[in-house]
């Protein structure tokens, strides 16, 4: 029994694999070419992309406004600490989420401040910046990677650790520092540096949309706290990819077909 539940289980896989190769080989010809081509595609389905709210190194402009460019990287950086704590599912403490909510608060206003200008009856609080966008960005990627860690390890593992994913006060520490490095070097725009942050910027949209369809799915199939080993959620996490490329493509066949280019909206 054991035996024929492996064969199937290793037989799913294998076919989610042949599927998500064949999305992202379809997704691969029908968008425009090269690297800039590929990751503005990605972006060209969940940012907007106007060229005065993104970050220009020299005549190369990233594949995300200057707030999603903070967003994804700060998610992608605050994963990347958070995943040290293996099998901890904790919420964090009362005074961590207190600071997460102004986090979260500091995204909204700044985003609607900025949103205000688009419409020159409504005066706007402050002069909006790329600078703050990039900042408040990196703030709700903080926020998300929080929120998505404790989700994914309270729903995936059999045997998680109740103790909290975001340890304490040095472990938040540690995360806006280096979310402030990582802005600090999207900030400088060194040139050399242009392709890492629009390569991980935009791989880290595919990779929150497949943890987020990946955590649907064992929901739907009622697979929750079954994971003993990473190998267990292998079909799960190749799942998701999938949802997620199908999203990608949909968003920009949609758009393209709306706009007729894959440039970004103007004003």
């Amino acid at each position: 029994m054991v035996s024929i539940q492996s064969t199937k289980k290793r037989i799913l896989t294998l076919c989610l694999l042949v599927l998500v190769i064949t999305l992202i080989t379809i997704w691969w010809v029908y968008t425009p070419p090269s690297i800039d081509g590929k990751t503005h595609a990605v972006g060209y389905s969940v940012c907007h992309q106007i060229e005065n709210h993104s970050l220009a190194f020299g005549d190369k402009i990233l594949p995300l406004c200057a707030r999603c460019t903070g967003m994804f990287l700060g998610t992608l950086v605050s994963l990347a600490v958070l995943s040290r704590r293996k099998k901890a599912s904790g919420s964090p403490s009362k005074s961590l989420i207190a600071i997460l909510v102004v986090f979260a608060l500091a995204f909204i206003l700044d985003g609607l401040n900025s949103m205000m200008g688009l419409f020159p009856v409504i005066p706007q609080l402050y002069p909006p910046s790329n600078l703050l966008r990039l900042v408040t960005g990196l703030m709700m990627g903080v926020v998300i990677a929080n929120l998505l860690i404790v989700l994914w390890q309270q729903t995936s593992w059999k045997d998680s650790d109740s103790t909290p994913v975001l340890a304490g006060w040095k472990h938040l520490l540690l995360m806006v520092a280096a979310n402030a490095l990582v802005g600090l070097m999207v900030w400088l725009r060194i040139p050399f540096l242009y392709y890492p942050i629009a390569v991980l910027s935009t791989a880290a949209i595919v990779l929150l949309l497949s943890m987020i369809y990946s955590l649907i799915w064992i929901i739907i199939l009622k697979k929750e706290n079954t994971f003993e080993r990473y190998s267990d959620g292998l079909s799960f996490l190749l799942a998701g990819l999938a949802t997620a490329i199908i999203q990608i493509g949909l968003l920009d066949l949609l758009r393209y077909n709306l706009t007729g280019t894959w440039q970004g909206f103007t004003f």
